[in-house]
């Protein structure tokens, strides 16, 4: 019953029906033995040898790497498959989030089935080594880590002609730094100045202060220049207010009108921007409280 249900699982579920027919899967699932996993089991671990893959016929499961789920898997979807790839060892390890069964594929397996189909086996080889190359691709993706440090632009709309005017008077200082605006702020400074974003961010109030002030966390803003229009309300103040506190929180400097910009510029232009800064002796104590917190639990 096992072996039927592995069958049917692999022609209906998962992506290999789009490359194979029935009797070909049908081929590949004699060649692997079943197994069954109790709820939080750890399948495959982080470091072992990459000997074989598994394809689940029941249950799900979650892929980690260094205490963070990089995938979940349901029933159809294969892991495992870098036993075909150029990874001696494992670089993630496999958990079961319920009672699961799975359809393990040795690379002895693959090898019995080298010695009566070569033509299939080497076929399906080239599959898992095509799926192996899309996940290592999405996973490089999302563990991309961008290390440009950035002079964010950024101004209420009846600003943006002060902060144009400003860029014209400062373009040579403002292109020895990677800016990140607004599309729209962009787009005034090339026509305006010449100059070319680096990075482009939604408009204010749909959440472009919140990505700026993201970059800031991971410490990739080197300066915030933000004129503001003084005499009128914005619908986002409260994120206005949120990029201001991230500044003091990692010691950015903050401009808010010409005169400050300017000392911003030259500031980081002298290279005092590259000494270690004063202690902030406020974020020392937020993370060791946060530490004794996740020590506590």
């Amino acid at each position: 019953m096992d072996r039927n249900e592995l069958i049917s699982t692999l022609q209906d579920e998962g992506n290999l029906k789009h490359s194979f027919s029935a009797e070909d899967i049908a081929v590949l699932a004699h060649h692997m033995s079943i197994k069954s996993f109790d709820d939080n089991a750890i399948l495959m671990h982080k470091d072992e040898p990459a000997d074989c893959m598994a394809f689940l016929i029941s249950g799900r499961v979650q892929i980690i790497e260094d205490e963070r789920q990089i995938a979940i898997l349901t029933t159809g979807d294969c892991f495992g498959e870098s036993m075909f790839s150029e990874e001696a060892t494992r670089v993630a390890s496999v958990q079961a989030l319920e009672a699961t069964k799975v359809g393990l594929f040795s690379i002895d397996d693959f090898h019995a089935l080298l010695e009566t189909n070569q033509r299939l086996a080497l076929q399906f080889r080239e599959i898992f080594k095509a799926v192996g190359r899309a996940r290592a691709e999405q996973h490089a993706a999302e563990t991309y880590t961008d290390k440009r440090k950035y002079l964010a632009l950024i101004a209420h709309n009846n600003m943006k002609e002060s902060l144009m005017e400003f860029c014209s008077m400062h373009t040579n200082k403002l292109e020895q730094f990677p800016l990140i605006a607004t599309g729209t702020t962009g787009s005034m400074l090339f026509k305006k100045t010449g100059l070319c974003l680096s990075r482009k961010v939604a408009s204010g109030p749909l959440g472009g202060d919140q990505a700026v002030g993201t970059l800031i966390s991971t410490q990739n803003i080197i300066g915030v220049i933000f004129f503001r229009d003084p005499l009128s309300s914005h619908p986002h103040h409260a994120d206005i207010e949120a990029l201001g506190r991230l500044c003091d929180v990692y010691q950015v400097p903050f401009a808010t009108n010409p005169q400050s910009g300017e000392a911003i510029l030259d500031y980081l232009l002298s290279g005092k921007a590259d000494h270690d800064p004063l202690p902030n002796r406020v974020l020392e104590a937020y993370v060791k409280g946060q530490k004794k917190v996740v020590e506590a639990g």
